[in-house]
């Protein structure tokens, strides 16, 4: 009950997004600091590689399965 209205207030209506749209075209784009490319590279590899991990796993395991 309270929590549904409190997510029609935060709803974003058309012209909510066509004012942010519109603000985002005037400001200058974000730069990045030093660090920043290494610390992307990190955060991709701490999700993609458990997932590899876990899909080497299944096919190790299935071929020891049938093999």
């Amino acid at each position: 009950m309270f929590l549904s209205k409190i997510m029609k207030e935060r709803r974003l209506t058309r012209e909510k997004a066509d004012a942010i749209i519109e603000k985002a075209k005037t400001e200058e784009p974000l730069e990045l600091e030093k660090g920043d490319k290494l610390a992307m590279l990190f955060a991709g590899l701490l999700v993609f590689v458990p997932f590899a991990l876990v899909l080497v796993g299944v096919m190790l395991l299935v071929m020891w399965i049938f093999l």
